[in-house]
Parts: C-alpha cells; sequence; structure tokens
C-alpha cells in the first residue's frame, strides 16, 4: 500500500511537468512525523493527519525551489531525499538515543463482514487496517479528479504545453504547486501507513527505496493513477515475496540476492516498457511567464 499511495501521488506532480524525484523524502519524513505524534498523543487519526501534513509542507518547500525558483528538479529532488535521511535520522537519535524510537500501538485490521469471508482473496483484500480501506477509495477518486475534473484537464495541459494553458488563462505556476503539493500528500499519507500499520515504529531509512519504486510504478502505468496502482500492487508483491523468502531457512539463497528482488523487477519494468512510456512535453522544464 505505501508504494501504491506514491505511485498516484507521483502521476499529480508529474502530470503537471515537475519531477517527483523527492518523493522518497516526503515518505521519509511524514513517517517520523506520525510515530513522534502517535507517541505524544496515542491517536492514530490525529497521527495521520500530522503525517500528510508533514508530506505537503515538505513537498511545498521543494515545490518553492522547483517551481517557483526554477532550480533543477532532479538536483532539488534528490537534495531533499538526502535532507531528509539526515534529518529523521539525527532527530531520531537526539529524542530517542542508541536505545530508538520504542514501538507504537498499531492499527488493528477491521473485518468487512461477508467480503472477508471470501476464500482466498477476502481476507487479503477486506480484512485490513481502516488506512487500506481509504486508499481503495482515493485511488479511483484520483483517476476521477485527473480524468474528468476541470481541474484536471488544467493540470495535464500544463505539463504538455504550459505556454499555450496560460494564453487559455490558466495559471500556470498555482497549479504546478498544486500538482506538487497533492503528490506530497499522498506521500505524507504513504508514510503514515508505513509506521503506523506495517512497522509500528520508526527505524532509520524506514522508507527503503519505496518512494522510488513508487516512481517507477507511476511510469508503468503512464502516469494514470489507475495503472500506477496497478504497478504499486506488483512491486508490492515482489516486495513481500523477499520478506517471505529471508524467512524461510528452506531456501539457501544470500539475503542480498532476496533483498534485490523487487528492485531487479523494477529494472526489469525499465528495461521492456520503461521506453514505451512519453513523459508529458514539458516535463522538467521551468515556465515563465512572459
Amino acid at each position: 500500500m505505501p508504494i501504491i499511495l506514491i505511485a498516484v501521488g507521483v502521476c499529480y506532480s508529474e502530470k503537471s511537468g515537475v519531477y517527483a524525484m523527492g518523493s522518497e523524502g516526503f515518505m521519509l519524513i511524514s513517517a517520523f512525523t506520525s510515530v513522534v505524534m502517535m507517541i505524544g498523543t496515542d491517536n492514530h487519526l490525529i497521527s495521520v493527519c500530522i503525517g500528510i501534513l508533514t508530506g505537503v509542507t515538505a513537498s511545498a518547500i521543494y515545490a518553492y525551489f522547483a517551481v517557483v525558483l526554477g532550480a533543477d528538479q532532479v538536483i532539488c529532488g534528490l537534495g531533499s531525499n538526502f535532507v531528509m535521511l539526515g534529518l529523521t535520522s539525527s532527530l531520531q537519535k537526539l529524542l530517542w538515543g542508541v536505545t530508538g524510537i520504542p514501538r507504537i500501538r498499531g492499527m488493528n485490521p477491521v473485518a468487512i463482514p461477508g467480503l472477508s469471508e471470501i476464500p482466498f482473496i477476502g481476507p487479503m483484500l477486506f480484512e485490513q487496517p481502516v488506512l487500506t480501506y481509504l486508499a481503495y477509495i482515493l485511488i479511483p477518486a484520483a483517476w476521477w479528479v485527473m480524468f474528468k475534473s476541470r481541474w484536471g484537464l488544467n493540470l495535464r495541459s500544463v505539463g504538455e504545453n504550459p505556454s499555450c494553458a496560460d494564453t487559455l488563462g490558466i495559471n500556470v505556476r498555482k497549479t504546478k504547486i498544486l500538482g506538487v503539493l497533492t503528490s506530497g500528500a499522498f506521500c505524507g499519507l504513504s508514510g503514515a501507513v508505513l509506521s503506523l500499520s506495517q512497522v509500528q515504529s520508526f527505524v532509520e531509512n524506514i522508507s527503503g527505496g519505496r518512494g522510488w519504486l513508487g516512481l517507477i510504478a507511476a511510469t508503468f502505468g503512464g502516469w494514470n493513477p489507475l495503472g500506477a496502482a496497478g504497478a504499486g500492487v506488483i512491486f508490492g508483491a515482489a516486495e513481500s515475496l523477499q520478506l517471505r523468502l529471508q524467512i524461510m531457512s528452506t531456501i539457501n539463497i544470500s539475503s542480498y540476492v532476496i533483498l534485490m528482488i523487487p528492485y531487479l523487477v523494477a529494472l526489469l519494468f525499465i528495461l521492456f516498457i520503461g521506453k514505451s512510456r512519453r513523459h508529458p512535453e514539458a516535463m522538467g522544464k521551468h515556465y515563465k511567464k512572459q
């Protein structure tokens, strides 16, 4: 689910023509603040909201440099990831020392009567924490907003031809910033899901490359939230496979090889499918109103 949420968020940023290179860092800092807030309040709702707000705030800083100032988007995104990694690691050691952050109260699964009793897929899809059900709603909603709403049309227009969109009265800068902020909100929710629902704690570099997998999933899905979510399911399955292989003592494979499985799948996607995907025409280009 964290990979799927990031993939959907990346669609909004990159459809507006702004590279979502900082998604890994947005997710990481959101996971940290969600856990810190959970320790302080013992309230899942407040912690999730703080996680989302953190993702939006981090993406707003990135949008200021990349969209407003016109700085190189790739450099800004990579720099953001490094800053967030160093910041969370330092704050973790400052607040809790070498002992690390204690485990928190996780989100209990909620079974949907009837649906959770379906053989095989019932427990897998309908016996999940509330945030998973929220994602079920957000994915089609994100698709509808992007392809059926007027704002979604403006967003896609800005990503393809900002000068033409400008002549039609669309505020290019504002639309790009809102696309980045939407991406940050999804990254924030992704970090909250990872830390509150799955790991139930915070460890250094907890994101573990999931932001990059989400970035690739969005590309594979053609920056369509439904396609991106489908690709995220595949990457999530690869991640689940490597976790299960690590606990199977009968499998005599190096743990380093097992850890490579999700990223090998991502490389195969790039190798065979990535070249067929056309980026939005104005991707990565700074637009200055004449």
